[in-house]
C-alpha cells in the first residue's frame, strides 16, 4: 500500500535535508568553478578538489541525477543551469548564495537546543567568528537582492517621482544594491550606503563593478552612534530591524525620521498584513532563523512594524505590492500629504 498524503508530506519533509546538503557539498568542493573551462575525468577533478576520487565519483552519479553535472566521454561538465547559477562570475550566480548555507545548514541542527533555552546556540554563531564570514554574507546577501532590487527600485520611484536630484540612504545597506538599482533607474538620484567598516570594504568592491562610485557613496560607522547625515528624501532599512529588540528598533527609527526630510519616506521591505500561506511559512522560517543567529532579534510582524512607526513619530503609512508576493514594501512618512497620488496596493 503507498503512502497516505499525509505520510508522503512528512517523508518529504523529514529527508529533503539530504538535497540540500548535497548542492551545498557541490558549491562548498568548489565543483562548478573547476569544470567551468571544460570537462574533467573524475581523477583530475579530484585533484583540483581535494577530495578522495571513489567517494566524488559516487557523489558526482547524486548530483547528476539533480541536474547539477553530466558525464560525458571526455569527462564530468556543467549543464546549462549550473553554469548559469553556480560559476560566481555569471550574472545569475547563486554561488556565493549556496556556498554560505553551508554555516546555515550547521546552524539549524541546533534548532531543538535554540527552542529548549529560548536564545541562540553558541556553536551556532562560531562560524560568524572566521576572518571572511562578512565577505561570504554580504555576497551572498547581494546575489539574493539581485533578484528582486530593480522591481523593488521600481517600486519607489513614484515616491521620487518630484524631485529631479533624489537623496537616498540605504541604512545598514550592506551590499548596497538596492541603492545601485535605484541609481541605475533614476539618472540624478545618489545615496549614500551606510554599514560597518567590514561590510562596507566589500560593498565598494560591488560599487566599483557597476561603475557607480560617482553617485553611490559609502560612510562606515555604527548607526546607533554615528551621524548619518540628514535630509534625505528616502531612507531604505530593509532586513535591519528584524536583528534588534522592540527598544532598539524603535531607537533606531527615532534616527530615522531625524534624518528624513519633512516630506521624506521612509521604505521597510517585510511580511505584508494579509499574507499567504507560502509568505506566513517564510515570515516564520526567518523568525527561527533570528532565533538561531541573535541574542533579541525576531522578524517583526507587519502589525510589529506599523506600531512601532506610529510611536516613533510616522503617521502616514502604507503598503506597496511587489512582484515578490510573499513580501511587500511599508513605507511612511511623517508628515501626512493629501497627495495620494501613489498608485499603491494594500498588500
Amino acid at each position: 500500500m503507498p503512502p497516505a498524503p499525509s505520510q508522503q508530506r512528512i517523508l518529504e519533509f523529514a529527508q529533503s535535508f539530504r538535497i540540500a546538503a548535497l548542492a551545498i557539498t557541490f558549491a562548498e568542493l568548489g565543483i562548478a568553478e573547476h569544470l567551468v573551462d571544460g570537462p574533467k575525468s573524475t581523477s583530475d577533478l579530484a585533484f583540483a578538489v581535494g577530495a578522495d576520487a571513489t567517494a566524488l565519483a559516487r557523489f558526482l552519479r547524486a548530483a547528476a541525477a539533480l541536474d547539477l553535472v553530466t558525464e560525458t566521454p571526455a569527462g564530468w561538465q556543467l549543464t546549462d543551469s549550473s553554469r548559469e547559477t553556480l560559476v560566481p562570475t555569471s550574472p545569475s550566480s547563486l554561488a556565493h548564495f549556496l556556498a554560505a548555507q553551508a554555516a546555515f545548514y550547521r546552524r539549524w541542527g541546533l534548532l531543538a537546543e535554540a527552542v529548549r533555552t529560548g536564545r541562540a546556540p553558541d556553536a551556532s554563531r562560531r562560524e560568524e567568528d572566521a576572518s571572511d564570514w562578512v565577505r561570504r554574507f554580504t555576497l551572498m546577501l547581494y546575489e539574493v537582492a539581485r533578484l528582486t532590487s530593480e522591481d523593488v527600485a521600481k517600486a519607489l520611484l513614484p515616491l521620487l517621482a518630484d524631485r529631479s536630484r533624489p537623496r537616498v540612504l540605504d541604512l545598514g545597506g550592506g551590499h548596497g544594491e538596492y541603492a545601485m538599482a535605484l541609481a541605475r533607474l533614476h539618472p540624478g538620484l545618489e545615496a549614500t550606503v551606510f554599514d560597518r567598516p567590514p561590510v562596507i570594504a566589500v560593498t565598494r568592491e560591488l560599487v566599483d563593478r557597476q561603475g557607480l562610485g560617482d553617485r553611490i557613496h559609502l560612510q562606515a560607522g555604527d548607526f546607533f552612534e554615528d551621524p548619518f547625515g540628514d535630509d534625505y528624501d528616502l531612507v531604505l532599512l530593509f532586513g535591519v530591524l528584524n536583528g534588534m529588540g522592540e527598544p532598539e528598533a524603535e531607537r533606531l527609527l527615532r534616527r530615522v525620521r531625524q534624518a528624513l526630510l519633512s516630506t521624506g519616506w521612509l521604505a521597510i521591505r517585510a511580511t505584508p498584513p494579509k499574507a499567504s500561506p507560502s509568505a506566513i511559512l517564510r515570515h516564520a522560517l526567518h523568525d527561527l532563523q533570528m532565533l538561531l543567529a541573535t541574542e533579541h532579534g525576531r522578524n517583526p510582524t507587519a502589525q510589529d512594524l506599523e506600531s512601532w512607526l506610529e510611536r516613533t513619530g510616522f503617521h502616514e503609512r502604507r503598503w506597496i505590492a511587489i512582484t515578490d508576493p510573499d513580501t511587500a514594501l511599508l513605507v511612511a512618512r511623517a508628515q501626512s500629504s493629501a497627495l495620494n497620488a501613489l498608485s499603491s496596493t494594500r498588500a
